[in-house]
């Protein structure tokens, strides 16, 4: 599949910091006409903006303070995108919170409800089917979907309700339909500011995998080149893996055989 981000309007969720700021970054140096980008974090997603228009001129970069789990702040967002530019290409749902489980409704309410919210905003907006142009939406899952958690259960089932959600709204809306791919990155534990912000029972962990105190987090670096590789080549529907700062791997087949497993299971 042949994609670069050469004029393509984008939208990141989380982009003030970490792994979504540093999308935004590679978004424009790809030459994308224009990114938004929502945080709730007004500090931060002020001084990158700043950085961004020095950089790359006032048109191609804009912060927009949102909390996704508002539903009339992210629509008005994505309103903003498109009065002033008419389409959208790419939307990337990295915002998150990670925490013990006395977090457990922030979590359910940014991590899973804020994804489900944006990405059937984006669909709606990008479908051809409905005068869109088509595009990409990539949901930020972690590796914590694939495993069980002893101390995060509740920020491990929410990133493994974001990756049932992408994966079977994917097979529900037919990419020949709608020339939206829907897809899932799975990042192991990464260098973000979370890393350093909370102690969850001595774990190491990042912006959306969490790991025990052995692992060392790949660098925010390598998860976002491994994105913009998924953006580049995958297809709708497929899951893929980045850690250990590793190039991406796609474990679509491995997610869909555990699906099937489990479908064989319960057809009684």
């Amino acid at each position: 599949m042949s994609w670069t981000a050469d004029e393509k309007v984008v939208l990141v969720t989380g982009g003030a910091a970490g792994i979504g700021a540093g999308l935004v970054r590679e978004f424009l140096a790809k030459n994308a006409r224009h990114v938004a980008f929502l945080d709730v974090s007004e500090k931060e997603g002020a001084t990158l903006e700043r950085e961004l228009r020095n950089k790359f001129g006032a048109l191609r970069a804009k912060f927009i303070k949102c909390d996704v789990t508002d539903e009339i702040q992210l629509g008005d967002a994505f309103r903003q995108v498109l009065d002033k530019h008419r389409k959208l290409d790419v939307v990337v749902n990295s915002a998150a919170v990670v925490g013990d489980n006395s977090l457990c409704k922030t979590m359910i309410d940014v991590n899973f409800c804020g994804t489900v919210t944006s990405t059937l905003k984006a669909l709606s907006i990008m479908r051809a089917d409905a005068g869109g142009c088509g595009g990409a939406i990539i949901n930020v899952s972690s590796l914590q979907a694939f495993k069980s958690s002893t101390c995060l259960s509740v920020y491990s089932a929410t990133k493994g309700a974001v990756l049932q959600f992408s994966n079977f709204l994917a097979d529900e809306e037919s990419y020949s339909t709608t020339k939206v791919r829907i897809i899932t990155v799975c990042l192991g534990p990464t260098d973000t500011a979370l890393l350093h912000k909370r102690n969850l029972n001595n774990s190491a962990k990042d912006g959306h995998g969490v790991s025990s105190r052995a692992s060392e987090p790949q660098r925010v670096e390598s998860a976002v080149n491994g994105i913009i590789e998924v953006i580049q080549q995958a297809e709708s529907g497929s899951t893929w893996i980045i850690a250990n700062n590793n190039i991406a791997r796609d474990v679509t087949m491995n997610v869909r055989e555990s699906f099937r497993i489990l479908s064989d299971i319960t057809d009684v």
